[in-house]
């Protein structure tokens, strides 16, 4: 499929900061090192939930302490393919995957700046449910939250092989 972009290893080893259509940046800092002078691994973590949760409260108005909806992970990951490190920029790249009814599957690349090698693509499928009962809803994804997704949308929304995914 043209213009698709794959969910395999291989695919997200060649990803550019053009597969994602919104960007941060973040400075890395003198603790966000290993031993080995490398990015330590929970901190992407970090930056693909900050990204994520960045977005939802600045472009959708979602509150985290006020909503009556809220978003939890129910599952993620992160494949890595080269060493960011401090002192340096990190632009980091978010787009969605899918879109289901009450799921969205985000992706996030992370790029030390200067550089064109992607360091790593993770991001995680997140179920919106009622914040008193923790279960989804009619309604599914909040309207105003997915008028505001809909636009990250890019690259493998078509991919037949995502329908099982969410």
């Amino acid at each position: 499929m043209a213009g698709a972009l794959g969910l395999d290893l291989a695919s997200k080893r060649k990803r550019t900061r053009s597969d994602y259509v919104y960007h941060e940046d973040y400075r890395s800092r003198w603790n966000d090192n290993d031993m080995f002078h490398h990015l330590n691994n929970p901190i992407y973590g970090v930056l693909i939930d900050s990204i994520i949760n960045s977005y939802l409260i600045q472009k959708t108005g979602y509150s985290t302490s006020g909503s009556p909806h809220i978003g939890l992970v129910g599952s993620s990951y992160c494949d890595y393919f080269g060493s960011a490190h401090y002192p340096g920029m990190l632009n980091i790249g978010l787009r969605v995957v899918k879109l289901g009814k009450s799921s969205v599957m985000y992706e996030v690349g992370v790029f030390q700046e200067g550089e064109d090698q992607v360091k790593a693509v993770g991001g995680f499928i997140q179920i919106w449910v009622e914040r008193k009962s923790n279960k989804p809803t009619s309604e599914g994804i909040p309207a105003h939250v997915r008028r505001q997704l809909e636009p990250l949308l890019k690259g493998s929304e078509q991919d037949p092989s995502l329908q099982s995914k969410l």
